[in-house]
């Protein structure tokens, strides 16, 4: 399977927030946190905000890149998310990959970073795969609850 980013359209948004993930996955599910259904409504009027389809259009995930402000550094930042129906099954190398060298020819980094909770090691795997490291961790409060996070980065010099 082959995937490409495009620019969101309503249909994907209208599709995108209704996913959602079996056992503890379900932690991404988007059907449920009004902050992020808001979120994914607004960003079909950005222009670091994607669609990710496969090579026959059909969508496959979403993808969002973002810059975050750490002490005196802007640091681009990657945020992903496979549609539920191909997640576990070996696509995922294949799926950041193209994300992450489609949005590097777009918006010409040398350093990525992605945040990832910390309980997704098939995700955590895929990037280690891909060349990130982990570069820290932090703890983020979510409907409630705790999770840990890990911070990986990539470099390209």
């Amino acid at each position: 399977m082959e995937f490409s980013i495009r620019k969101r359209t309503t249909e994907d948004i209208n599709e995108i927030i209704t996913w959602t993930y079996e056992g503890i996955y379900s932690f991404y599910d988007n059907n449920i946190q009004r902050e992020k259904i808001d979120s994914l409504k607004q960003s079909i009027h950005s222009d670091q905000a994607f669609s990710v389809i496969d090579e026959k259009g059909n969508l496959a995930g979403n993808c969002e890149f973002y810059n975050v402000q750490e002490d005196d550094n802007e640091i681009l930042v990657v945020g992903l998310q496979m549609k539920p129906s191909l997640t576990g099954q070996g696509h995922g190398s294949k799926f950041s990959k193209a994300i992450i060298e489609q949005g590097r020819e777009l918006f010409k980094y040398d350093h990525l970073e992605l945040a990832v909770a910390d309980f997704n090691k098939r995700a955590i795997r895929t990037y280690e795969k891909e060349g990130f490291v982990k570069r820290g961790e932090f703890e983020n409060t979510i409907r409630g609850n705790s999770y840990n996070f890990i911070i990986m980065a990539k470099d390209w010099n």
